[in-house]
Order: C-alpha cells, then sequence, then structure tokens
C-alpha cells in the first residue's frame, strides 16, 4: 500500500515535471516568435525611414492597363507620365524628333525603359542643336539592358516641362535643371529593367 501510495506520488511528480516542462517549452517558443515579430516589425519601420538613395521620385503606380489607340483614359498622375493606361504596342527604343504618343511610351516603361523627356522650346537653335547631341552622346555611352541585350532608350522632346531634361521609369521621374551625363547615367543604371515586364525588349 505504502510501496503504491509511494509509486503513485512518484508518477504524479514525474508528470508535474513533464508538465512544467512542456509549459516552459510552449511559453519560451511564444516569446521567441514575438521576439522575431518585434525585430522585424521594427527592421521594416527603420527601412521605411531610411530614403531612397537612388534619384528621382517615387510615383504611385495607375495600373497598366491596355487599351485601344486613342480610346480616352483617367488623366495620367504625373507629367511626363510613370504607368497607367498604354497601347498595346510600344514604341521603338531610340531618338525622336517627334515625340510618340504617351500612351505608347507608358509601354515602354512598362517594358522597363527609361525615357529621356527634353525640351528645346526656350533654346535657341544651336543650344537645341547642342543638348540633342549630349543626349545622343549620353544614350550611346548607356549600353543596353543586361536583360534583353536591346537599348530600352528612348529620347523624345516634350514642350512645357518645368525643366529642359526630365527623366521616367516605371513609377518615377527625375528632372534635371541641366543637363548632366552622369546624372542621367546614374537613373538608368537605377531603373533600367526596374518595370513589371523587364523580359520584354
Amino acid at each position: 500500500m505504502t510501496t503504491a501510495r509511494a509509486r503513485n506520488a512518484q508518477q504524479r511528480s514525474e508528470w508535474e515535471q513533464r508538465e512544467k516542462r512542456r509549459r516552459r517549452l510552449i511559453i519560451g517558443g511564444w516569446i521567441g516568435v514575438a521576439v522575431v515579430f518585434v525585430g522585424l516589425l521594427a527592421y521594416l519601420v527603420w527601412q521605411e525611414t531610411i530614403p531612397d538613395p537612388r534619384p528621382g521620385d517615387v510615383i504611385t503606380i495607375q495600373g497598366a492597363e491596355h487599351i485601344s489607340v486613342g480610346q480616352p483614359h483617367d488623366p495620367y498622375n504625373s507629367d511626363p507620365p510613370t504607368s497607367g493606361p498604354h497601347y498595346e504596342q510600344p514604341a521603338e527604343a531610340g531618338f525622336y524628333d517627334e515625340a510618340p504618343p504617351d500612351e505608347q511610351l507608358v509601354h515602354n516603361m512598362e517594358h522597363g525603359h527609361v525615357i529621356i523627356w527634353y525640351d528645346c522650346s526656350a533654346l535657341v537653335e544651336a543650344d537645341c542643336a547642342q543638348l540633342k547631341a549630349q543626349i545622343r552622346d549620353v544614350m550611346g555611352r548607356a549600353g543596353v539592358s543586361t536583360v534583353t541585350g536591346t537599348l530600352k532608350l528612348v529620347a523624345a522632346p516634350r514642350t512645357g516641362m518645368e525643366t529642359h531634361i526630365t527623366l521616367t521609369s516605371w513609377g518615377h521621374l527625375y528632372r534635371l535643371k541641366a543637363f548632366d551625363a552622369e546624372a542621367i547615367l546614374e537613373f538608368i543604371r537605377a531603373y533600367r529593367d526596374e518595370a513589371p515586364e523587364p523580359g520584354a525588349a
């Protein structure tokens, strides 16, 4: 009788110790999860406070709806545009003296192109010619996309801009007060191929 009682007491003690260990493990696991969660949250908050070192402004994406040529659509949320409704056919990469429609160039940006917009409206002819030559030169220096091996650059005129040169890519806009080859190359390095369809030429 005494032996059975002692055995029961020992079993109960062992069970209680196992239960304590199990509870400690559960509590320790939840504490670990909480620590990881708080750490991740703190990291994300910290990341939000760090300014993006890349050039230009981030513009809210307006979607990527395909529309037919001439179809009306909501106005773009930036000028020049950086995303939004666009035609099914993008423009050919290269330098333009007459700009393709915005809706074509938005499709280019969806493919990871960078657009160099230039405004000669306030320049004399010689200065405009020089600006065009500088843009052509920097496009040549930029090389090709590392994803597709194609140019993925378009230069197009646009009157009425705040500056003579504005750069756009999918969701990004950068206004330059004057031609700056290194700033243009930096923007191209940062954002060419940074788009929903980088594998498209």
